[in-house]
């Protein structure tokens, strides 16, 4: 495994790299895979020796750097500049090491993230092809008797499809625009229903495909604090011996940011309040509701819709019959497989006592061990998302089988495969987002921030947590590939300066969430105009005002909570 350096200054230069490309190229995984890729070559220049150069080359050209303080092996000699230009070639070398040792390809997160990405997928694919997708609308659409009605209906039924962000963007779009283009709303404000309660929404359901993937994120900030030394040692139970995150005992922790992650829950609620006609359609939405409301067209002469025709030409079984309650088995499902093996008794993680809110005892993951005794105590252990996937499709494929919704074998394998395609998207960003982390980690990334921001007052750290993630989401495009930036230096900030822990996570999440709400090149804001049929930069410019609004609410109130709030407040004991 790659040792860590400590870049300093450079060790921002992979992330900046990724924000800047991403920007430019309007691609994020381009951006990603270049900042991956500058680690090594950072890396190698730093440390040449590390990656192969032979001896007497690194001594090569003028002296700019020392290698070692000590002056007596081969390892002290200052690095000429022929070591670093070598270092910095042969440095691509560690670049397939720093991806294959992401956090992304450990056995936990194949199991319970890329697993359940993959199962949601060809459940998704089986819930169009067997109409359990049509079920939904049609219950739908026997109650709507307006615009009005039509907007509210599509809100719930993105809050309803709530268990992935790219199965919200995937599903609500094509599943609601027949109904919305009915009666003459816009196809901008259908993307916006979309779009937020997309990420929003999918953030605040932890046994979701985002619960597994947080809950990594966090445990590679706690893993860069240990190795810093910055733990604090009453969370010692949430590092192994090897220096691993122990992911069970972080879900109480990351429990603490459904009450923190001040974004989702605002922009949620502005989109009930627009879809309730309480908060106006303001600047380019208003334009937009003006023109489909006279009867001009859902979209302008002048837009360019997207419109994902594969979703388009797939299409349910003719012999199926559509019902809601083919939808909402195979979820409840998942929630019910998910949250049993969260509480099941026979795979503690951590247990807390009732009378005292305290946590008397961390265990590793699946360790047979008797509770305590002592009254009102409980286990939580961690949301196994594989199994409650896995079994939501199984429920579903054999559910729409022997009811004839799915004609044969070969055509559920058809749609599972379509599903499949569909979250391919997903699982690369995730990979780079994990590679992403494990490079700026590598460099020590943590300890420059926390060594050059390490004094600011505790109170500010929330609010400028949550605007520098803003920013570098909204650039990126992606929050997974952000919280892979963030985290591992705002969890070391945070343990710095004695601010809040849950509320700097929050913090993170939050700005995460707002570019995955409003970024041009932001994957589910592409998917949100694509399903729903929307000029895609008519979403973006009709969205924006809403997403600032809620932004600059969520600032304001981290900067409260940040001042009122003291270090050792949370929630939920961990």
């Amino acid at each position: 495994m790659v040792s860590g350096v400590e870049a300093g200054a450079l060790s921002i230069v992979p992330a900046l790299l990724a924000i800047g490309l991403a920007w430019r190229t309007r691609d994020a995984q381009i951006g990603l895979f270049v900042g991956v890729v500058a680690a090594g070559v950072v890396y190698g220049a730093l440390n040449p020796a590390a990656v192969g150069v032979p001896d007497d080359l690194i001594r090569a050209g003028p002296h700019v750097a020392e290698v070692s303080p000590q002056a007596d092996d081969a390892s002290s000699w200052s690095v000429g500049l022929g070591g670093v230009l070598l270092g910095s070639v042969f440095g691509l070398k560690v670049v397939p090491e720093i991806i294959a040792t992401a956090p992304l390809f450990g056995p936990w997160y194949v199991e319970n993230v890329l697993l359940a990405i993959f199962a949601i997928g060809g459940m998704i694919g089986l819930m169009i092809r067997s109409g359990a997708i049509r079920g939904v609308l049609e219950a739908l659409a026997d109650r709507v008797d307006d615009s009005a009605d039509a907007e509210k209906a599509a809100f719930l039924a993105g809050i309803a499809v709530h268990i992935d962000d790219y199965f919200n963007c995937l599903v609500v779009g094509s599943m609601m625009r027949p109904l919305t283009d009915r009666f003459n709303v816009s196809r901008a404000k259908l993307a916006y229903y979309v779009d937020s309660a997309g990420s929003p929404a999918a953030r605040l359901a932890f046994y979701s495909t985002w619960g597994a993937a947080m809950v990594g994120f966090i445990g590679g900030g706690i893993e860069q604090a240990a190795s810093q030394g910055n733990l604090p040692s009453g969370m010692s139970g949430f590092v192994g011996a090897e220096g691993n995150a122990v992911t069970g005992a972080i879900w109480p922790l990351f429990f603490n940011t459904l009450f923190t992650g001040f974004y989702s829950w605002i922009a949620l609620a502005i989109a009930a309040l627009v879809a309730w006609q309480v908060f106006p359609n303001i600047f380019e939405m208003g334009r937009e509701e003006s023109r489909a409301r006279a009867g001009n067209g859902v979209v302008g002469e002048d837009d360019d819709p997207m419109i994902s025709e594969e979703l388009d030409r797939y299409e349910v079984y003719e012999g199926a019959t559509p019902h809601w309650r083919n939808f909402a088995v195979p979820i409840l499902t998942m929630i019910v497989v998910g949250l049993g093996a969260m509480f099941w008794r026979a795979s503690p993680v951590i247990y807390v006592d009732g009378a005292t809110g305290s946590t008397l005892l961390r265990v590793a993951e699946w360790q047979l061990v008797a509770p305590p005794a002592g009254p009102w105590s409980f286990n939580i252990g961690g949301v196994s998302l594989g199994i409650a996937s896995v079994a939501a499709f199984a429920v579903a494929f054999l559910m729409y089988r022997l009811q004839g919704n799915i004609p044969s074998n070969k055509d559920a394998t058809d749609a599972a495969m379509v599903g499949f395609k569909g979250i391919l998207l997903a699982a690369v960003i995730l990979m780079f987002a994990s590679s992403i982390q494990n490079a700026v980690t590598v460099l020590g990334v943590a300890s420059f921030i926390t060594a050059t921001f390490g004094n600011i007052p505790a109170f500010v750290v929330p609010v400028v947590v949550f605007l520098t993630t803003a920013f570098v989401s909204f650039s990126d495009g992606s929050s997974w590939s952000t919280y892979g930036i963030m985290f591992p230096i705002a969890i070391p900030l945070a343990f710095a300066t004695g601010a809040n822990l849950p509320l700097v996570l929050g913090a993170v999440f939050s700005g995460g969430i707002f570019g995955d709400h409003s970024s041009p090149i932001s994957d589910t804001t592409v998917l949100a105009s694509s399903t729903s049929g929307s000029d895609h930069m008519v979403h973006v410019r009709s969205q924006i005002p809403y997403a600032v609004i809620t932004a600059a609410i969520t600032a304001a109130l981290f900067l409260l909570f940040g001042f009122v709030l003291p270090e050792g407040f949370r929630v939920i004991p961990y």
